[in-house]
């Protein structure tokens, strides 16, 4: 039957098909006349084939039998040393993580010595690297940064470490840190006050202002802090003030300053001061181990091993303090807290530890200070002067015109060191700084032999200079040894202005029981003990050793105390110490200055004790006195402070040394008899120890 409506729905539909198509079309060719449809084929330019011209892939085009291709195509053997290589390199591979296991799982002893092996294997692929980085633990990764010479991949980057950000953002969140800690503190340290005070006044008081948002109501906005390095390292320099003091160091982690110091430290990575300043921060709060977590987390725990092998003495043992304090496996009930720095060991060591050397420096001095070997102006030869010279030489050096200065000098060195390589094993050599005058069981060493070591470091001495030479010098010429150097603040004047928080210990009693109590903390007593001391520092040690005498000898410091080294220690005070009234009221001398007067009845009244305390504890005294003058800066003045009447205690070997104050401690080289006295002291003393370390122990 036919229905016309069916046929009506057929053509609508087609008639709109074709307009569709027609519409289609059209936009499609607007479109190509606006918008180049080429650039759709860039990935398509090249040619889609792959021409081939090696006659070994041919069988492949041809689809022969896999029999075929195996006999067309030359595999090549491998070597046995590709073979060594390989399985090596996968033996190294499944003993770092099985290494990595025990130093996390094992028990103490097996802990020590997986941490060992494990920063002792090469060859790993960065991925390896990686890889126990993401795997370990705040325990393992403090011990295996304080392994010497690390390999530093063992340690994640910080979070966000590619993030940096801008400088006046830095100053902002230090900013912020500090207002948080002056109200944590309930502003109970005033330093922190008024530095936020002058620096940051004017914003803080706009910041309150600003708190809502009123810039919508056209108000201006809150003042801007501008970018200055000096501001940035006095924000930190603060830090390390309020971290110093008490227990202020922890306000500073719950604060999440952790953070902000990261940011400073990304920015000014290459800031050497800057970076002594964190380490220092890090060094104090490295005595709390609750916050041990958070420093491995923010990735500290790298920094400081990279700082630990810094060649700057003055960052490399603060971050090594850090380490060590943070490291409980290594140092079981034993902490350095601030004031005590390890000058070695700054890394674990399989050897025991046999005697302890402490260094204590002087009015005015440092640990980073008083103990750097002497300029090179100063310095003398011992060395006898040839006579076998080429003739005119002499004549040559002093001529201008054909040849440099420099060059002349030079070469009359070269030929004095050849003719002495040629005849020097044949003489006996003077020490230098060798005593102008001696008292008492004196018995040198004053000369070594011309094929000595002593001799040998001679050239080594003159081109590497040190500036810590306890550190440097002695653990490579007496080993066993831990040495530790003794921080503390003087002032000759009272102008200075002093922080309240942390009180004025200036005079000798407060001071000894001070260092008393951190010295214990760091274990000294528990075995042999030595102390070397320049000025003012022998008076300390005398001070200690007698409170501990008349306290029972609680700590066992003078049962242990082999020895006392002197360096121009005024045991009956010092004349320079004395002033007339009308020059007090310019200068008003410090606590430690009127201490240290001539005659002093305190200082006798300790020196009587010291002397009573020997009959009881037999100890070696050495000392050392000056017999030149000092130039006092900026007066320009030659002055001798302390006299060898003063610097003889009466008791043991007695030196007159040619050296003015500030020299007599600093050696010229290893060859110096100022530096041999020592090392020969030391070795006198050193017995071997009765208990041997369990790692040593393991190793043999």
């Amino acid at each position: 039957m036919y229905t016309p409506t069916r046929n009506v729905n057929i053509n609508v539909f087609l008639h709109r098909g074709c307009w569709f198509c027609y519409q289609l079309r059209q936009t499609s060719q607007i479109l190509s006349s606006v918008v180049p449809t080429k650039v759709l084929d860039l990935e398509h330019t090249q040619a889609e084939y792959i021409y081939v011209d090696d006659p070994r892939l041919q069988d492949v085009l041809l689809h022969r039998s896999n029999n075929d291709l195996n006999s067309t195509i030359v595999q090549e053997k491998p070597g046995i040393t590709d073979t060594v290589i390989t399985w090596w390199k996968s033996l190294n591979r499944s003993l770092a993580y099985r290494f990595l296991r025990i130093a996390q799982n094992g028990s103490l002893m097996d802990r020590q010595k997986a941490v060992y092996s494990l920063s002792y294997l090469k060859h790993l692929k960065d991925w390896d690297y990686w890889q126990i980085a993401q795997m370990l633990d705040a325990r393992t990764a403090v011990a295996l940064a304080r392994m010497p010479n690390v390999d530093l991949r063992f340690f994640l980057r910080p979070p966000f470490w590619r993030m940096q950000h801008a400088p006046y953002e830095i100053i902002e969140n230090l900013r912020l840190l500090l207002s948080e800690l002056d109200k944590v503190c309930a502003n109970c340290h005033p330093c922190l006050s008024q530095f936020l005070e002058k620096n940051f006044g004017n914003t803080q008081r706009g910041r309150l202002l600003f708190d809502h948002d009123l810039t919508a109501g056209g108000l201006p906005g809150p003042p801007n802090l501008k970018w200055d390095h000096v501001l940035l390292e006095s924000c930190v320099q603060t830090l390390h003030h309020h971290s110093s003091l008490g227990e202020h160091s922890k306000d500073i982690a719950n604060a999440g300053g952790l953070k902000v110091l990261m940011e400073v430290q990304k920015y000014c990575e290459n800031d050497v001061n800057i970076s002594i300043m964190l380490a220092k921060i890090f060094s104090n709060l490295s005595l709390y181990n609750e916050y041990l977590r958070d420093i491995y987390s923010l990735g500290w725990i790298g920094i400081l091993a990279r700082w630990a092998q810094h060649t700057d003495i003055r960052l490399s043992a603060p971050a090594g303090r850090a380490l060590a304090n943070l490291d409980a496996d290594e140092n079981v009930n034993q902490k350095y807290p601030r004031r005590i720095y390890l000058l070695h060991p700054l890394h674990r060591t399989r050897s025991s530890t046999k005697l302890d050397v402490v260094f204590i420096h002087g009015l005015l001095g440092g640990v980073f200070v008083t103990w750097r070997q002497r300029d090179s102006d100063s310095l003398t030869s011992g060395q006898p002067e040839s006579s076998s010279l080429p003739s005119g030489l002499e004549s040559m050096v002093s001529m201008s015109g054909e040849q440099p200065q420099e060059f002349l000098r030079d070469l009359a060195h070269d030929l004095e060191i050849s003719e002495w390589k040629r005849v020097g094993h044949d003489f006996e050599v003077i020490l230098d700084d060798f005593p102008k005058n001696t008292k008492r069981q004196a018995h040198g060493p004053f000369t070594c032999k011309g094929d000595d070591v002593c001799m040998a470091q001679e050239e080594q001495d003159r081109i590497h200079r040190t500036q810590c030479w306890p550190c440097d010098w002695l653990p490579s010429d007496v080993p066993s040894l831990r040495v530790l150097g003794v921080n503390y603040n003087t002032n000759l004047s009272m102008w200075l202005p002093l922080c309240p928080i942390e009180g004025i210990k200036a005079t000798l009693n407060e001071r000894s029981n001070e260092l008393t109590t951190k010295l214990a903390t760091a274990g000294v007593g528990r075995r042999p003990v030595i102390w070397v001391c320049h000025s003012m520092g022998g008076l300390l040690v005398k001070k200690i050793l007698v409170q501990e005498w008349k306290n029972n000898d609680r700590n066992h410091i003078c049962k242990n105390t082999r020895g006392i080294i002197f360096y121009s220690t005024p045991h009956r005070g010092s004349h320079v110490a004395a002033l007339k009234q009308t020059t007090q009221m310019f200068v008003w001398p410090s606590v430690e200055v009127q201490e240290l007067r001539e005659g002093s009845k305190q200082l006798l009244e300790l020196h009587n004790d010291f002397l009573k305390m020997l009959d009881e504890y037999p100890i070696d005294i050495i000392s050392f006195s000056e017999t030149k003058s000092t130039l006092v800066t900026p007066l320009k003045f030659p002055l001798q402070f302390v006299n060898p009447t003063s610097s003889d205690p009466g008791v043991g070997e007695f030196y007159e040394i040619p050296q003015d104050h500030l020299s007599i401690c600093k050696p010229a080289n290893r060859r110096s008899f100022l530096y041999q006295k020592v090392v020969n002291v030391i070795k006198r003393h050193l017995q071997p120890s009765k208990t041997i370390n369990n790692i040593e122990n393991l190793y043999t």
